[in-house]
């Protein structure tokens, strides 16, 4: 077993929160294992992880956006060398003086820079990929890697051309799950702090960290459609950017006789209260919510981002589909009425 192990990863929870889940193990069954973690200063990693008493560094780093504008597209290209160069030597720095057996990257911008940096002073390396398809970075790294693991199964034939006639371990892991989702059963009912009704039936929506706007306006038109219903209510998470907007929309739709129960959050961070709570979860399909469908098994109604690179949430989605707790509605079908018809089939 290494005795030091250096995780890099962030920018969203779908990178996060399973190293989360990694450190909340290596913590409890290895407690002679030392961990530094190195993220970015705006992602949730820097929150979630000082939080766990982990020893936290920050790098720079960015990615590219796709963009047709000429002098938008020179800024971006300027800003991602800039970031990946000075990001470099300041892992290379960090690294040398933590000296780890073995760096892990999750994903994330971040791990550009890091593996670089890992490389060159001729660390170990292995990357842990979330999706079905995987990311560009991961399989640019894949040939540097000791080992590389996968949440799904289907996924090394992705990674075989770019690893080509290199010699890989390919580990079977699945998508590590936070041990109070896991345990999600054995909590009491906090759905009162939402100011939710326990007899009602709970949906529950989210977009990820980041929010989704196009799923939040469409939940939130089907306060229409249930406005008088006592049965069920709905729990809206909208991230941090829509909150204000979504709620002076909400405070407009609401009518004094009306018996429908809907509430609006910027953010939840005990995600296993949340789904203790729920009986049907309506989400984007980013790999870490679908890993916590599964271990949950709560039914979902899927919208894969359709901007996601490779498409990877429609093949996440798909996964979960044919394990038959969860359908598809894709992005541009979605709407209250859809919902609606979702919900109520």
């Amino acid at each position: 077993m290494f005795k030091k192990i250096l995780i890099a990863g962030g920018g969203t929870a779908g990178h996060v929160y399973p190293a989360a889940a990694i450190i909340e193990y290596l913590k409890e069954h290895h407690r002679d294992v030392s961990i530094l973690f190195i993220g970015t200063k705006r992602g949730i990693e820097s929150k979630v992880i000082p939080q766990m008493g982990i020893i936290f560094k920050t790098v720079s780093a960015s990615g590219f956006s796709v963009t047709d504008k000429i002098f938008k597209k020179i800024f971006v290209y300027f800003k991602f060398f800039f970031n990946l160069i000075s990001g470099f030597f300041l892992s290379v720095c960090i690294i040398k003086n933590f000296k780890p057996d073995f760096v892990l990257g999750m994903g994330g911008y971040v791990c550009a820079p890091v593996f670089l940096g890992a490389i060159f002073l001729r660390k170990k390396i292995g990357l842990h990929e979330q999706n079905l398809i995987p990311g560009r970075l991961n399989k640019f790294f894949a040939k540097f890697s000791k080992c590389i693991f996968l949440s799904f199964s289907d996924s090394k034939k992705f990674f075989l051309p770019a690893v080509k006639s290199k010699k890989i371990n390919f580990i079977f892991s699945g998508n590590p799950v936070r041990k109070s989702i896991v345990n999600f059963k054995s909590l009491d009912y906090r759905g009162n702090k939402w100011q939710l009704d326990s007899n009602r039936f709970t949906v529950v929506s989210f977009g990820g960290s980041l929010g989704a706007e196009k799923v939040n306006n469409s939940v939130l038109g089907l306060y229409d459609y249930y406005r008088g219903s006592s049965d069920i209510q709905f729990l809206l998470i909208s991230g941090n950017r829509f909150y204000e907007v979504l709620n002076k929309k909400l405070s407009g739709l609401k009518n004094p006789e009306d018996k429908l129960i809907f509430k609006i959050f910027p953010y939840v961070e005990e995600m296993a209260y949340m789904y203790k709570i729920s009986d049907l979860i309506i989400s984007r399909a980013g790999a870490t919510t679908v890993a916590e469908l599964i271990v949950t098994g709560i039914p979902a109604i899927l919208i894969p981002y359709p901007k996601a690179v490779e498409n990877h949430q429609h093949y996440n989605a798909e996964y979960l589909v044919k394990s038959g707790k969860a359908i598809i509605v894709y992005d541009g079908d979605i709407s209250p009425e859809v919902l609606f018809n979702r919900i109520q089939g």
